[in-house]
């Protein structure tokens, strides 16, 4: 049985995660975070820290050795290497949970060898000072785990969607379906992005624990379907299973009117997850497969805060 320790873990991805590795005869949790969302779940073992407490961390969890430590809750610089040296050699392989918003703009699809974004000090917008943080993290991961002699993997999802997911971004549409309110559609949006279904990303976690193929390597986690706002729109059309009222507005008046759309408006975010695939022989949930229960369940949600 493999034995992981989580960071995080009770929120959306590494909620789901627990739960499926919890599922899984072959996985063995111990899972820390604050506590503000109980897991309850066989075969976890959930422990109330933050992870700013690196050393109280190591006190609390058993002092035999982790297959793998998954930290999905890394935001700031300084987060890793603490973790790294308090748990010194009771952890053999540390994955990193980063974002494919790492890249630097480009066009077509993006794999792991493209560069990486680059901005001038003094950020001041929140996204690229999330991103660039994300850079450092890696960074700060490759080192301290060289240092310590622990195996490190990269994950980079790309627009994770799925139940549980507390951005704003398909809830933000389902919703206002459900409420029967008109959903805003950029009529001249160009842009083009993917997908990651979120247990996708559960399923290529668990394969990555112990297996040397993951070791040292950066693997993009994203879908094969390059989507666009009408294909998008299309989709959720189909899951409801019916046309619902739509306000077409231009780009220009979605930025006037600060309308919350989730996804970019113009140029491509497109990223390849191909490696991973290639090296697990793992296949992507199809998006509308994946949309059918993600519509379903937050439907459902908005219809009962109704």
């Amino acid at each position: 049985m493999k034995k992981v320790l989580v960071i995080g873990g009770s929120m959306f991805t590494g909620r789901v995660f627990s739960i499926k590795a919890s599922r899984n005869g072959g996985y063995m949790l111990h899972v820390v975070n604050r506590g503000n969302f109980p897991l309850d779940l066989e075969r976890v073992t959930q422990y109330k820290c933050d992870r700013l407490h690196a050393g109280k961390i190591a006190e609390l969890v058993p002092d035999d050795a982790f297959d793998a430590l998954i930290d999905f809750c890394a935001y700031e610089p300084g987060d890793i290497a603490p973790m790294v040296n308090a748990l010194g050699g009771r952890v053999k392989q540390y994955i990193f949970i980063s974002t494919a918003s790492v890249y630097a703009p480009g066009a077509g699809f993006l794999n792991e060898d493209a560069p990486l974004f680059h901005a001038e000090e003094n950020v001041s917008d929140p996204g690229i000072d999330y991103l660039c943080k994300k850079i450092a993290l890696e960074q700060e991961l490759i080192t301290a785990c060289e240092k310590a002699g622990i195996a490190y993997t990269i994950i980079r999802p790309t627009f994770i969607y799925g139940p549980f997911n507390y951005a704003p971004r398909e809830s933000y549409f389902i919703g206002l379906i459900a409420k029967k309110h008109a959903v805003p559609v950029p009529y001249d949006a160009s842009s083009r992005f993917n997908f990651v279904y979120v247990h996708d990303i559960a399923d290529a976690l668990m394969a990555c624990v112990s297996d040397e193929r993951s070791y040292g390597a950066v693997f993009n986690l994203a879908g094969t379907e390059a989507m666009t706002y009408p294909l998008y729109i299309n989709e959720l059309e189909r899951c409801n299973g019916a046309p619902f009222d739509k306000q077409e507005k231009s780009v220009a008046q979605v930025e006037k009117e600060n309308i919350p759309l989730p996804f970019p408006l113009t140029g491509d975010s497109l990223i390849d997850g191909g490696k991973y695939s290639q090296t697990f022989g793992f296949s992507y949930t199809p998006f509308s497969e994946g949309m059918d229960n993600t519509f379903r369940i937050f439907y459902s949600l908005a219809n009962e805060s109704l």
